[in-house]
């Protein structure tokens, strides 16, 4: 299998190395960063009464389906790794127009510890990408607290390797793949973009492990209301499912420091686009200014679309009055990163502002 789940964390650490990833200057060399992953743990009646009350179910049933935005993937449920026994999975979103593809790696939300590769708020972009001619996968990784940092890192590590070196499959380009990410996963855009994963020349020359020897680096991140830092927002429930047994082992202020993905920017990251609302209950705007300063100040592009008025989630922002195309400058800015040229508009969600 491609990881030794920690359950000897020597060989996992010296295999599936996050602490390969990169050096910095500023830190303890990052080779010693997960020399002792933490285990795996396991988890635990009057006629215009019912007219009014049928309206009343079909609003609560709208804005239901509305949360959950079915959408039917080209091919889903594809393996891209194994772990502790565990698949992998992703799904598919077949582009428009001739390739190759850039490629886009949607990662879901859910507070770390649910969601799933067909969550509404983050798969909403491959309704809109996916015509514009990108090859969308949608992935699903292990989720805390049975599985708590860094396990899902190495997770979407591993699914960056596998498509780019399954890429002619789909008629895609390995060498253009953005990340995006929302929430949890807006959390592990920033991170896996941020580390620069190298290919480990020492994997194995197996079927499954020879993946790991291709590079998890990308070319763009476009991170939606996700956190860049754990030092400045106080540790919720869903952060401590995450981080409780790297603080157990390391003690907080060293656990925050090592998880925080502005803690490995540097001069070789890749371009960032950071989107969110200014009135999100979870994720204060300063996340994101904080990372395009750190990123700016290492010569690296970062841009930030606000959404005025905007909660957390993608879901009601099309109901704000004076929302921005966000949409559309998020697809012009990823082909200008990636050079790619393809219609844009398709799928995106009309604007319905609410008085």
């Amino acid at each position: 299998m491609w990881a030794a789940h920690c359950r000897s964390c020597s060989s996992y650490s010296e295999r599936h190395p996050l602490r390969a990833i990169r050096t910095l200057s500023i830190i303890q060399p990052v080779r010693s960063q997960f020399a002792a992953c933490p285990e795996p743990i396991e988890t635990m009646p009057m006629p215009r009464t019912k007219a009014a009350f049928a309206i009343s179910l079909l609003c609560l049933a709208t804005i239901a389906a509305h949360a959950a935005e079915p959408r039917t993937p080209t091919q889903d449920g594809i393996l891209y790794g194994t772990a502790d026994n565990q698949p992998l999975t992703m799904d598919y979103y077949a582009p428009k127009g001739s390739g190759p593809h850039p490629i886009v790696i949607v990662i879901h939300g859910g507070g770390y510890h649910g969601g799933d590769s067909k969550a509404g708020s983050e798969a909403y972009v491959a309704d809109f990408l996916a015509p514009a001619g990108y090859a969308v996968f949608s992935i699903n990784y292990r989720l805390a607290p049975k599985y708590p940092y860094p396990y899902m890192v190495l997770d979407v590590q591993r699914a960056i390797r596998y498509i780019r070196a399954n890429a002619s499959q789909w008629n895609a380009d390995p060498n253009k793949i953005a990340l995006v990410g929302g929430s949890a996963g807006g959390f592990l855009s920033n991170m896996a973009g941020l580390l620069n994963a190298p290919g480990d020349p020492k994997a194995s020359d197996s079927a499954s492990d020879s993946i790991d020897r291709i590079s998890a680096k990308v070319q763009a991140v476009v991170s939606l209301y996700a956190q860049s830092s754990f030092e400045f927002v106080p540790l919720n429930a869903d952060v401590h499912r995450l981080l409780d047994p790297l603080i157990a082992q390391k003690g907080e202020k060293e656990a925050i420091r090592e998880a925080s993905p502005i803690t490995y920017v540097s001069k070789s990251d890749p371009p960032f686009l950071e989107i969110l609302g200014d009135q999100d209950e979870y994720i204060p705007f300063s996340e994101a200014t904080n990372l395009q300063t750190a990123l700016h100040n290492v010569g690296v592009r970062c841009d930030i679309i606000r959404i005025p008025g905007g909660k957390h989630g993608t879901g009601g922002w099309n109901k704000l009055p004076n929302v921005p195309d966000w949409e559309r400058q998020m697809t012009e800015w990823l082909n200008a990163r990636l050079h790619h040229k393809g219609p844009i508009g398709e799928g995106i969600r009309p604007r319905v502002p609410v008085s």
